[in-house]
């Protein structure tokens, strides 16, 4: 069995080459600076066509005490891909990090000092910053039923004026220290090995996006907190996939996972009921038409033979 180790690095990769090193890399410089002999880089590929797995093999042969690249058969998404990298290697805490995120090494030792400042804290976000160093809107309010249809039907502009919602914390002054937010996105987050030990990381119904709104809600109804460290900070190679385009695969996907997500929780259900009963009912109502135009069509033919 795996020894228990101080501190974990998770990558879950997916055709990531351009940007993979970069990650490993700044894991590996905060390794050597800090946890010299206590952690770990488990870098999880999810059956990736370009060269993760070469790159994997390669910080494999290079450090063998401290690297583990596993290489999965099929794409199991990004939660399955971080929960099997974090069995791989029991820890105290562990270190989300997507493949397109570079951080400076002193990041760990604050975000660990603000995990380990309470044990009612489950998780640590820094801020995270574009390469332009703009700061990402990256902490946000758990979101609505309402706000995010609308958002998709009618996109930002429209939901803004129909419906204000402070989805990024926009009302908020810049915070100075550490500060409790709804959940942040799980592009770079610091997560007590304690929680996951006892309750899980990520919910594997969300194939892709989600599954960090769902354990950060998990989080604070299981009693425990979740916190934005304004102090420490990465950079995030960003890209926007899922919204470039009105119609995208990873768009759909993107819907599918935050229907996913107001079915799981309570408060949402109702709506979502909602939603399916208008569904169905719009189903009815097109069988219906389709039966009442039969039987006006034969109606029609019948008078015609008649005059015949």
């Amino acid at each position: 069995m795996t020894s228990i180790v101080e501190l974990s690095f998770i990558i879950v990769s997916w055709n990531s080459a351009r940007t993979l090193r970069g990650a490993i890399e700044s894991c590996l410089a905060a390794i050597h600076k800090y946890y010299p002999h206590t952690s770990r880089i488990v870098v999880y590929d999810n059956a990736s066509i370009d060269n993760c797995p070469q790159i994997l093999d390669e910080f494999s042969r290079k450090y063998p005490q401290t690297f583990i690249g596993i290489k999965g058969k099929q794409n199991l998404g990004f939660a399955t891909g971080n929960n099997r990298a974090v069995a791989a290697s029991p820890s105290r805490m562990y270190v989300l990090v997507n493949p397109d995120v570079t951080f400076k090494p002193e990041v760990i030792t604050k975000l660990a000092t603000t995990l380990n400042s309470d044990r009612d804290i489950a998780i640590v976000c820094p801020k995270l910053v574009y390469l332009d160093r703009s700061v990402q809107p990256s902490i946000r309010r758990f979101p609505t039923f309402t706000y995010l249809i609308l958002k998709q039907l009618l996109g930002e502009t429209l939901q803004t004026l129909l419906h204000p919602f402070d989805y990024y914390y926009e009302q908020m002054s810049p915070p100075q220290k550490a500060v409790e937010v709804n959940w942040a996105i799980g592009a770079f987050m610091m997560v007590s090995g304690e929680y996951i030990a006892r309750y899980g990381l990520f919910d594997e119904r969300f194939f892709l996006y989600f599954e960090d709104v769902s354990l950060c809600l998990d989080a604070w109804q299981n009693g425990y907190r979740v916190l934005f460290q304004p102090e420490a900070s990465a950079l995030h190679i960003y890209q926007r996939s899922s919204t470039s385009s009105l119609f995208n695969y990873l768009r759909l996907v993107h819907i599918v996972s935050a229907l996913k997500f107001f079915a799981k929780y309570r408060p949402y259900q109702k709506r979502w009921q909602l939603v399916l009963w208008l569904l169905t009912l719009k189903s009815q109502i097109k069988n219906s038409l389709r039966l009442l135009k039969s039987i006006i069509h034969k109606g029609l033919q019948k008078n015609i033979v008649s005059l015949r």
